[in-house]
């Protein structure tokens, strides 16, 4: 979509993923009742490192877990976001050669144990698993944008 001229603030959502990526070398499992979005930026400053943008994507899932959800979330540098000793989302950002970064967050949201491959069980969790409750995916990807743009937003006052 980059090389066909879209840009900066494009953010694509995925109501699953069949080639969901984790760090190099791993895959994400991505079953239906989650948020995936991938969203694109440049700054107008080219940062030297993804760590900071990786960061305030994380930034922004632990502000949406704890406004939908009322979970403190806590961020596992340098990418994974953990409930209760167990991964719940994680975030990806990749450097593209026109100067874009894509922030890509995935959040398990309405997945119940049973969804998830016997490997992954044990270490593992979801919004729905922690609470008992199913959320509104809509409301969970519309937070986690807005929160989003606003750590963005702060990151380029800083830089």
């Amino acid at each position: 979509m980059i090389k066909k001229g879209e840009g900066e603030g494009l953010v694509v959502v995925a109501e699953s993923q069949k080639r969901g990526k984790g760090k190099p070398g791993s895959s994400w499992f991505s079953p239906p009742g989650s948020v995936y979005i991938s969203a694109v930026i440049k700054p107008y400053k080219n940062p030297k490192e993804l760590a900071p943008i990786t960061l305030l994507g994380a930034l922004a899932a632990r502000a949406m877990i704890a406004k939908v959800a009322k979970l403190g979330a806590v961020i596992k540098w340098p990418n994974d976001l953990r409930l209760c000793g167990r991964k719940v989302g994680g975030v990806l950002t990749e450097r593209m050669a026109s100067g874009h970064l894509i922030i890509g967050i995935g959040i398990n949201v309405n997945v119940g144990r049973s969804a998830f491959p016997e490997k992954l069980k044990e270490q593992s969790t979801s919004l729905q698993i922690e609470t008992g409750r199913a959320f509104p995916l809509p409301k969970c990807t519309a937070t986690l944008m807005r929160e989003l743009d606003r750590e963005y937003l702060a990151y380029l006052a800083k830089v």
